[in-house]
């Protein structure tokens, strides 16, 4: 027979020798004791009262006191006790008792504990009950058939409402209601959000307040800001570098092609160069060298802008002049925005470069030079006459940007003021001349410092819906590229876009453009621009120093508190990435700077510190970690992503090729988080088949999340999870793996792959995501299939000898070294066909699939292995804390049994 006691009951455990008498005499099996009434020391008895049901509902009897612990029970009813966990044991004994034949009892006993009272403690002891209760309740009212299929369902009920509600956050937007005849577009270096909306210009923000307006990441190749390379970004439509570092200013040298150059003419010169007679008024020398630098495996080239208006049998034109003087007085000829109108052979229909027709001197200003606003307007309306694209820059920022460099903060100031209002009064007298038939795009094409900004874009004229722009390419509600002008361009004058252009035609929404939301959003991005990799740095290092007194404890004879201090730091580790994503939420975050990073911390900490009071097995805190991260990303990306924008491990806005759905470095935390929750969660539950069941619902919904056109739209997630997923499924089951059964699910992972290709491809061609516009493309024959995969090799490749994270792989792999080889952890801790060895190694295999097929390469690896350490920590303390004596070698050694007192 066993008594037992709470600890709380103090001194009146005295009378529970009264539990005893019934059992001894034969007349119960189970007595439980019912103490005095709380009298309002306690809750409201909604806890008792489910317990009470639910013994009732489960074996019929009626329970005075379903939560009283004082009790006796013969020794066979408690041996025989399903697995039952803390304040469910009491419930789970009595209908399992009960359920077995037991006879109960229950006695008033003069006993008193101790009562929690109606406060906020209280209370929340009182929910940790009911979930206890809950949980020992549910496998004794309910079939393993009926919890299995139950699983089941609930997956299937969350993924088809994962899918239905997802079409619903993009915002909707509208096509332009018209094409146009012509398009001006207006490029203005240096220009920020803050510009728009203060008065400085009010020519523009009458646009913006009559046309639509958007914030635009202006991100080129390269890895700082460049006019003449955001000009041949502009016209290529695709992201390049400026093409022609050996030349210094060549690449933005747009001559007429009769002026005097090289011994000859710029147009011979040209043609000497390409080969091909220059075909425009306006020639760019150094075109060759432009398009042939501009970068690897590109899938569109500076020129294809106006290839595909020549091929329609359009005209450009360029009106732009931004030349400067050197300190040496030598005249510096610098005309970029040409860069955006040329075609492949170097070449513009017509337009204006001339100092002596666009400039006047003015000592006042930066160079002794400044535009003639007039002169631009005059050149504009004869460009108008003879093209269909006419793009225009006054040079005025440009000349301030420069002057900046050498003159005081207020000189500068003024310096920019000035320009600014030149260019608005250059809009304020170009609008009134614009028939209706004319689209005018005004462009910040690049951001007013060396470091990337979001810019505006303002669209007016032909087409345009007033509200704010909306960019099919970020999905993202104001936010648009410097990739879609050019789609734009075309679209408007009914052009096909060439394949390889990325970006996509504009479109429109009604609502006003927020300024506020998107001034936010770029100190966001700033703000994460400015910490990312001294955070990065950090993280590292401190994992460094933590692994390195890890193996020390791990080696030697650590006590109790060295052991709790490391759990705790792993731990943190585990937690990192899911506080990244927490601090993002965070209102106000933009504004605190650097410390940032502490904020990081500290959640990460206090995640730790609360997950680390979970102690039912060696990895309970990481299950619980692991599967909160998971969580939140999966309803994150559900609703929008908005925690993945502008986050430390999401994607800048300043600098990312995405906007939407999972980045390269959230998808690993996910996948990474997915397989260490269903591994842990299979192997420490009491009940596998149903843990099986559960583990399988949970990667499912998973890989929806990540991989489904309208939530993740991860093209990776499919290559890596499908096939991760589905072996440790298998081995979670207790199957041994075999090369077939990988050829399988390789086989599955093409399939998975067409399914979600097939879905993306019967978008509309507007909403398609990468995956679909990459099928499409092959299936066009536009020569992009080679092109796009060699590009993600390289950038792959590449990325490997530049990124700070690199250094977490050797991290991990010296410690899983050490834990399984030298301190021969291997067997001890991950025994042949155990999930947790499962867990380690389905985390492993995410991470090195990870790294070959998504461009991010080891960025992937290092963050899936920042959740091995902790894994294999954890098992390593718990092995330690059961075999204290053997703390240097992790073995157990035989302990011969103590004979059992009396």
């Amino acid at each position: 027979i066993f008594l037992l006691i709470d600890a709380d009951v103090g001194a009146t455990a005295s009378a529970a020798g009264c539990l005893l008498g019934p059992v001894v005499a034969g007349e119960a099996d189970l007595v439980v004791g019912v103490m005095p009434a709380a009298a309002g020391r306690g809750g409201w008895g909604a806890v008792r009262r489910l317990a009470g049901l639910g013994i009732r509902r489960a074996c019929g009897v009626r329970a005075d006191a379903p939560l009283c612990g004082q009790r006796a029970v013969r020794a066979g009813y408690l041996r025989e006790l399903d697995p039952v966990a803390r304040f469910g044991l009491e419930v789970g004994m009595t209908i399992d008792a009960v359920r077995a034949g037991a006879r109960l009892a229950e006695v008033a006993v003069p006993m008193e504990h101790h009562h929690t009272g109606r406060s906020l403690r209280g209370f929340a002891h009182r929910g940790r009950q009911g979930a206890d209760i809950v949980g020992a309740l549910w496998p004794r009212l309910t079939s393993t058939r009926v919890r299995m299929v139950g699983v089941v369902l609930a997956a299937m009920v969350v993924c088809a409402t994962m899918v239905w509600t997802s079409g619903s956050r993009v915002p909707a937007s509208v096509a332009a209601s018209r094409r146009a005849e012509r398009v001006v577009l207006v490029g203005v270096p240096h220009l920020a959000l803050e510009d728009v909306g203060t008065g400085a210009m009010p020519a523009l923000d009458a646009l913006v307040q009559r046309g639509a307006a958007g914030a635009t990441n202006v991100r080129t190749l390269s890895g700082r800001p460049s006019s003449a390379e955001a000009y041949a970004t502009l016209g290529a439509g695709t992201r390049v570098r400026d093409g022609d570092p050996g030349l210094g200013l060549g690449s933005a040298q747009a001559l007429p092609a009769t002026a005097p150059y090289e011994g000859g003419t710029a147009g011979a010169v040209l043609s000497r160069r390409t080969g091909e007679a220059a075909s425009g008024e306006i020639v760019v020398p150094a075109t060759p060298t432009v398009v042939r630098s501009a970068g690897e495996h590109l899938s569109s080239a500076p020129g294809a802008l106006g290839d595909a208006l020549a091929a329609a049998g359009m005209t450009t034109a360029v009106i732009n002049n931004a030349d400067s003087v050197a300190e040496d007085g030598t005249p510096i000829a610098y005309r970029p925005a040409a860069m955006a109108t040329i075609d492949s052979g170097g070449s513009v229909g017509t337009g204006t470069v001339d100092a002596a027709d666009l400039l006047v001197a003015d000592p006042a200003e930066p160079y002794g030079l400044r535009a003639d606003v007039d002169a631009y307007l005059a050149a504009t309306a004869g460009a108008l006459e003879r093209a269909d694209l006419v793009v225009v820059d006054l040079g005025d920022m440009n000349r301030a940007a420069w002057q900046s460099q050498v003159a005081s903060r207020d000189v500068a100031e003024a310096d920019r003021s000035r320009a600014l209002s030149r260019v608005d009064s250059y809009l304020a007298g170009l609008v009134p001349t614009l028939d209706p038939g004319t689209l005018l795009l005004v462009v910040g094409v690049r951001p007013r410092g060396s470091d990337w900004d979001l810019t505006p874009t303002v669209a007016y004229g032909a087409g345009v819906v007033p509200g704010s722009l909306h960019s099919p390419s970020t999905e993202r509600d104001g936010l648009v590229t410097l990739t879609d002008i050019a789609p734009t361009v075309l679209a408007a004058l009914g052009v096909d876009r060439p394949a390889g252009m990325i970006g996509s035609p504009l479109r429109y929404r009604t609502e006003p453009f927020d300024m506020a939301s998107a001034q936010r959003l770029n100190d966001l991005a700033g703000s994460r621009e400015a910490v990312y990799y001294p955070m990065a740095l950090t993280f590292i290092c401190v994992q460094v120093l933590a692994y390195v007194f890890a193996a020390v404890v791990l080696s030697q004879r650590g006590g109790r508190r060295a052991g709790e201090t490391l759990r705790l730091l792993v731990l943190t580790f585990a937690a990192w990435p899911l506080a990244t994503f927490v601090e993002r939420g965070v209102p106000g975050i933009e504004r605190v700077g650097a410390a940032r990073q502490l904020l990081v911390w500290v959640i990460a900490g206090a995640v730790a510190l609360a997950a680390s009071r979970a102690r039912r097995h060696a990895l309970a805190p990481l299950s619980a970690i692991a599967g909160a991260t998971a969580l939140l990303l999966v309803v994150d990306v559900a609703t929008g992503a908005n925690l993945q924008m502008a986050s430390i491990l999401g994607y800048s806005p300043h600098t990312a090729a995405r906007y939407e759905g999972f980045g390269n470095t959230a998808f690993a935390v996910l996948a990474a988080c997915a397989v260490v929750f269903a591994a842990i969660h299979v192997a420490y539950a009491p009940r596998r088949r149903e843990a099986v069941v559960t583990a399988g619902a949970v990667l499912t919904i998973v890989l929806l999340a990540d991989v489904w056109p309208t939530l993740g739209a991860d093209v990776g997630g499919v290559l890596t999870m499908v096939p991760v997923f589905g072996l440790l499924m298998l081995a979670l089951s207790g199957r041994r793996l075999s090369w077939r059964q990988v050829a399988l699910f390789a086989l599955a992972t093409g399939v998975v792959l067409t399914i979600v290709a097939g879905v993306d491809l019967l978008r509309p061609e507007t909403s398609r995501g990468h995956l679909g516009r990459f099928v499409a493309g092959a299936f066009a024959g536009d020569g992009t299939f080679l092109t796009t995969i060699e590009r993600k090799w390289a950038t792959n490749v590449r990325l490997f000898g530049r990124t700070v994270w690199t250094w977490m792989v050797p991290l991990t792999a010296g410690f899983m070294l050490y834990v399984l080889v030298i301190a021969r952890g291997w067997q001890r801790l991950l025994p042949p066909g155990s999930a947790q060895r499962a867990g380690v190694v389905g985390t492993i295999a995410a991470g090195l699939l990870g790294w070959l097929v998504n461009d991010s390469g080891v960025v992937v690896s290092a963050l899936v292995f920042v959740f091995v350490g902790p894994y294999l920590t954890l098992l390593a303390l718990s092995r330690m804390a059961g075999q204290p004596e053997l703390l240097a070698r992790l073995q157990p050694e035989p302990v011969t049994p103590r004979p059992p007192e009396t």
